[in-house]
C-alpha cells in the first residue's frame, strides 16, 4: 500500500517540464490535444468528437485528478520550457496498482511540431523518477505498436527493455494492433 499520497508538483529537466495538469488548464490542453489530432490518432482508441474540445478535456483532466487522489493514476502535461511553458504532451501512469504488486503502464504522446528535440525522453525519465521515487512503484511497463519506431528509441534511450509481444492487445485506432511490452523495475533504474 501506499504510505503518502505523491505530492502533485513541477518536475523539469533542461528544455523540458512535466506538471500534473487540472481542470483551470483544459483550454490550453485542449489547444494542443486538437493542434495533434493527426499526429495521435494512429495511436490512440477511437474517440469521439467531444473529446476534442476544451470541454472533452475538462473531463480528461478532472479524471486524472480523482485517479490521483485515488492512488490510481499520475498524468502529467509536458511543456516546452523554452516555449514560455507551451503544453506539448501528456505523459501517464496508469492503472497503478499497489499491494505485492506496485505496477502501472506508461503512456506518453508529444507534438508533431516538437518531435526529435528530446522532449518525449525526458518526460518519460521524469515520469520513471516520479514512479520510482514518490510513487513508491515497483515497475513501470509501456507497451508499443510494433511500428512505432520513435517511441520505441524513447524507450530504449531510458532503459526500458522489451518483454515481449502481446497479440491484438488493444484496440487502436478501430483496430486489434499487437504491442510489444516493454518493462523497468525500480532495481533497473536505480541501477
Amino acid at each position: 500500500m501506499l504510505s503518502v499520497l505523491p505530492p502533485r508538483r513541477r518536475l523539469e529537466e533542461g528544455a523540458t517540464a512535466i506538471v500534473p495538469l487540472g481542470p483551470e488548464s483544459a483550454e490550453p490542453f485542449a489547444a494542443a490535444v486538437i493542434a495533434n489530432r493527426a499526429h495521435t490518432e494512429p495511436w490512440e482508441p477511437l474517440h469521439g468528437e467531444r473529446h476534442y474540445s476544451v470541454a472533452g478535456q475538462r473531463e480528461v483532466l478532472r479524471r486524472d485528478l480523482a485517479a490521483w487522489e485515488a492512488a490510481m493514476g499520475y498524468a502529467f502535461g509536458i511543456l516546452d520550457v523554452t516555449d514560455g511553458d507551451r503544453i506539448i504532451g501528456r505523459v501517464t501512469l496508469a492503472n497503478v496498482v499497489y499491494g505485492a504488486w506496485r505496477n502501472a503502464t506508461l503512456g506518453y504522446w508529444v507534438a508533431a511540431d516538437v518531435g526529435g528535440r528530446g522532449h518525449a525522453k525526458r518526460a518519460v525519465s521524469m515520469v520513471c523518477d516520479f514512479g520510482f521515487g514518490p510513487a513508491q512503484l515497483h515497475r513501470i511497463q509501456p507497451a508499443v505498436i510494433p511500428r512505432n519506431v520513435r517511441s520505441q528509441r524513447v524507450l530504449a534511450a531510458c532503459g526500458f527493455r522489451l518483454e515481449g509481444r502481446a497479440v491484438r492487445y488493444l484496440n487502436i485506432a478501430g483496430r486489434w494492433e499487437d504491442h510489444d511490452l516493454y518493462a523497468l523495475t525500480h532495481e533497473e533504474w536505480v541501477a
